[in-house]
């Protein structure tokens, strides 16, 4: 049987990194009854936590509060059940890689005494940097952020790589389909999701380098996307 929100101990959590997307939180089940802003002093956000999963290069990097006099970090307060940290834990893979600490954090309230966590020693490197579907999960806070704060965190450097699909080097995101890991950037992404929805089903990204591809050599133009779903479906170079 479940904990009930209204008769569960409550306490403060304060994410900087990928739960300041509160989807994030839910996919970890970890419920909160409440969400404000929040600013920590003295330390300084850097992604030097290594990541250390399977599929991740090692140069991708985890968001870490490092301490720093002159530092601020910004993120959210959420107020959580008790019981769910023993999820919250598992997900930060405390204590292996994450250790607990108390900090006050300056809230609209006043000074708040929250849990966070910190990187263990062993597990932080230098030249590491986060993936741009990480750091999107940060901006996903974007209500809890100061537009100054936000805008440097959506600037800042992110991995780079060689699309799956047009084959072009840049800044691209992580997909795993099939239970394979690909890199894919963001204007492929976004063809591959509409030529999806124009053909009615969810295209790969195999049939996404196809349709690359085949625009690329045919030359060929189109008067839509549904003419294009067409033509790379009955030359085969799709399935239906």
């Amino acid at each position: 049987m479940g904990v009930s929100i209204e008769t569960a101990n409550v306490m403060k959590y304060f994410a900087y990194g990928s739960n300041c997307n509160p989807a994030i939180m839910a996919k970890k089940r970890v419920e909160f009854t409440s969400q404000s802003r929040g600013t920590l002093n003295g330390y300084r956000l850097l992604f030097n936590k290594m990541a250390l999963r399977e599929r991740l290069p090692d140069e991708i990097g985890f968001a870490n509060i490092n301490d720093d006099p002159t530092g601020t970090v910004e993120g959210v307060v959420y107020e959580i059940i008790d019981a769910d940290l023993v999820r919250l834990d598992e997900s930060e893979r405390y204590p292996e890689h994450y250790t607990q600490i108390i900090v006050t954090v300056e809230t609209d309230a006043g000074p708040t005494e929250c849990l966070t966590y910190q990187a263990q020693p062993g597990k932080i490197a230098d030249g590491l940097v986060p993936s741009r579907n990480y750091l999107n999960h940060i901006l996903a806070g974007r209500d809890f952020l100061s537009k100054q704060y936000f805008d440097a965190l959506d600037q800042s450097q992110t991995y780079t790589g060689e699309c799956a699909s047009c084959h072009s080097h840049g800044e691209v995101l992580f997909l795993i389909e099939s239970d394979q890991a690909y890199t894919i950037c963001q204007p492929c992404r976004e063809a591959k999701d509409i030529w999806g929805d124009t053909r009615g089903r969810k295209l790969t990204v195999v049939e996404t380098e196809a349709v690359m591809a085949h625009v690329k050599e045919s030359g060929e133009t189109y008067h839509s996307l549904l003419a294009l779903m067409e033509a790379v479906v009955q030359q085969r170079v799709i399935d239906p």
